[in-house]
């Protein structure tokens, strides 16, 4: 089963066009990332998140394997750990190589190519340029077209709009969607998902205000 697709998805409507790079400080994409992916993995049957908040691998959906580089990563890392850790732990080891990995991902669907050039004083900088408009669009689309729309959530939608108004960044959805609007959608949404993606939910709003403020010193 390839896995992936809401991480996948977090990093487009985070993606800048304008700038070639994502929005969101490394940190603060970095933990959404990781968010989106283990709620993908959660939603996949592969791992819960315990009553302590601790990530925990479930054993008897080991017999059908996950595709993907970043639903791999994040599968094995939490399977092979000898004990287990909570949101933070993950997005603080695995941050940085997941980001890499979803970024890998989209320029190998060629939904995102890098590009590099020199400025006038000759230093080398790099983008990531858009080769698959629809594809790059569609997660911001589909999103925006639900929170206009509430009756058509999907659960994939439901739970990205709940990662984002953790992470604190409704602002991403605009101008079309209202902060305010996003937000109490947002809340709503929350009362009816599953309660590992709720404990997922109440961590990564911990994990990112920590991040956030260690930003800001």
């Amino acid at each position: 089963m390839e896995q992936g697709a809401l991480a996948d998805g977090m990093f487009l409507i985070a993606y800048d066009e304008a700038t070639g790079r994502p929005g969101l400080s490394p940190d603060l994409l970095a933990c959404g990332l990781v968010g989106a992916q283990l709620a993908d993995l959660v939603t996949g049957g592969w791992l819960t998140i315990d009553t302590g908040g601790r990530v925990v691998a479930v054993r008897s959906a080991s017999t059908e394997r996950v595709t993907g580089e970043a639903a791999t990563l994040v599968l094995d890392s939490v399977a092979h750990e000898a004990r287990t850790h909570p949101v933070r732990a993950w997005v603080d080891a695995l941050g940085g190589p997941l980001t890499e990995a979803v970024h890998n991902d989209l320029v190998r669907r060629a939904v995102l190519v890098q590009t590099t050039s020199r400025s006038v004083l000759g230093r080398r900088r790099s983008r990531l340029d858009v080769v698959d408009t629809t594809a790059a669009h569609a997660p911001a689309l589909a999103l925006r077209a639900m929170v206009r729309s509430p009756g058509t959530f999907t659960l994939h939608g439901a739970v990205t709009l709940v990662l984002l108004a953790a992470l604190g960044v409704e602002q991403l959805l605009e101008p079309e969607v209202d902060r305010a609007t996003a937000r109490a959608l947002a809340q709503d949404a929350a009362a009816h998902l599953p309660e590992p993606i709720d404990r997922l939910r109440r961590d990564l709003a911990e994990t990112a205000l920590a991040t956030s403020a260690a930003i800001r010193r």
